[in-house]
């Protein structure tokens, strides 16, 4: 015998070590290093870096090489004959940009602010799979605890089973109480089995927001196991005034970055299609040499250079400068609004989370006061019906009652810690 339970102790270690326990920091962590919608914001702050680092390259001299080798054929007026020919010629051009104003420099300054936009879309994408995977998080452990209480309720409907028939043989009560607990039994059963469903598809929500099923689903949330109904002295505090998180979200919020940053680029932008009106200044340069037959080695340049500083001004372009300048203005002023419009809206969300988290303790305190006095009362019910005072009616009220304030409490109870992650997001935290 002492060897069957080595041995059965060995197995079950042996399956533990496989289990992977997950604390929300680790949810968290897999969701961040896994999940292709961070992926793709990260690759789209990347592409407007390179856009930027396409605009300074303006600020650079450009080189270009081109050879020609082939055949050619000349005839002069009055000649008869062609006089044909090889050839091979290379030529080297150079442009280098002087100065324009202000045109490719606001340009820059357009598309850097641009890719701060880019960034600040990014970490907006990682705050918010941060709290979606909190939510998931806790809803896993939400349904696990619900599922405890639905277990709890099982036990008392199998107990009253019990004593229903007890009290059927013993003459004290008749059989529509058996048939009533069994069909309240079967009941119980059903919201345990809908309870195991529910925590199956709230794991796979938490698994879509890590954007991995990890250790092949073989894995455990770290749950600590609520003391029923005693919970409210373990709630943490939220002890920053909602001023101050105001202030917070102001500064921390990247949509408000965000929108800061469009209106630098849109700014830029415009400064840039005002710089249309005035003249570029460019260096340009061209060396050419050809190598050719003694045919035409006489009459035909060997080497040949040009430079000199080059001005391009665009007197009229048919008004297409004059309406892109003031679209640039438009765009300038829409996301200045737009700026207004986020922080009204950030205003309202931090308002409501934190409203959110104050209502949350008072729910839990007073669904903690309900559970108790439920309870007491589906002992005295108990009490009540072993001595004859009520019916099975009266009794199964109260304890529906009592089961009802424990899933209430539980539901409450960890909305509290969603409100939470929720106002960390609508603050920036």
């Amino acid at each position: 015998m002492k060897k069957i339970v080595s041995i059965s102790l060995m197995i079950v270690t042996l399956l533990n070590a496989k289990v992977a326990t997950l604390g929300i920091d680790d949810t968290i962590k897999i969701s961040l290093e896994n999940s292709p919608d961070i992926e793709i914001s990260h690759l789209d702050f990347k592409g407007a870096l390179q856009r930027n680092k396409f605009q300074e390259g303006y600020f650079l001299p450009t080189l270009n090489l081109s050879t020609t080798a082939g055949k050619q054929s000349i005839k002069f007026k009055g000649d008869e004959s062609n006089i044909d020919s090889t050839a091979l010629i290379g030529g080297l051009s150079v442009s280098w940009l002087l100065y324009d104003f202000g045109k490719h420099s606001h340009s820059v300054d357009a598309s850097y602010y641009e890719s701060l936009a880019y960034r600040a879309t990014l970490y907006q994408q990682i705050a918010y799979k941060i709290l979606m995977t909190k939510v998931n998080y806790y809803e896993v452990l939400k349904a696990k605890s619900i599922l405890s209480v639905f277990q709890k309720s099982l036990a008392l409907h199998q107990n009253q089973l019990l004593r229903a028939k007890r009290y059927f043989d013993s003459g004290i009560r008749t059989i529509i109480d058996i048939s009533d607990a069994q069909v309240r039994l079967t009941k119980a059963k059903l919201e345990l089995e809908n309870a195991k469903y529910e925590i199956k598809l709230r794991r796979a929500l938490l698994e879509e927001s890590m954007g991995i099923t990890p250790n092949d689903g073989n894995y455990l949330l770290k749950h600590k196991e609520l003391s029923l109904p005693n919970v409210s002295k373990t709630l943490p505090k939220i002890e920053t005034s909602l001023a101050q998180l105001e202030g917070f979200a102001y500064d921390h919020r990247q949509e408000l970055k965000k929108m800061n940053a469009l209106i630098e680029s849109k700014s830029a932008t415009t400064k840039s299609i005002d710089a249309e009106y005035y003249p570029t200044l460019a260096l340009k340069g061209d060396y050419s040499a050809q190598s050719v037959t003694d045919d035409i080695a006489s009459f035909t340049s060997q080497n040949q250079w040009k430079a000199g500083v080059v001005v391009e001004w665009n007197l009229f372009s048919g008004y297409q400068t004059d309406a892109s300048l003031e679209e640039g203005k438009i765009n300038t002023m829409k996301a200045t609004a737009q700026k207004r419009q986020t922080r009204l809206a950030i205003k309202r969300e931090v308002v409501d989370k934190y409203l959110d988290v104050k209502r949350g303790k008072d729910t839990i305190r007073l669904s903690e006061s309900i559970a108790k006095s439920s309870a007491k009362k589906y002992l005295q019910a108990q009490k009540r019906y072993d001595n004859g005072l009520s019916d099975y009616i009266e009794l199964q009220e109260a304890q529906q009652s009592y089961i009802s304030s424990l899933s209430d409490l539980v539901t409450a109870y960890y909305d509290y810690y969603i409100s939470i992650a929720q106002l960390d997001y609508a603050v920036g935290r």
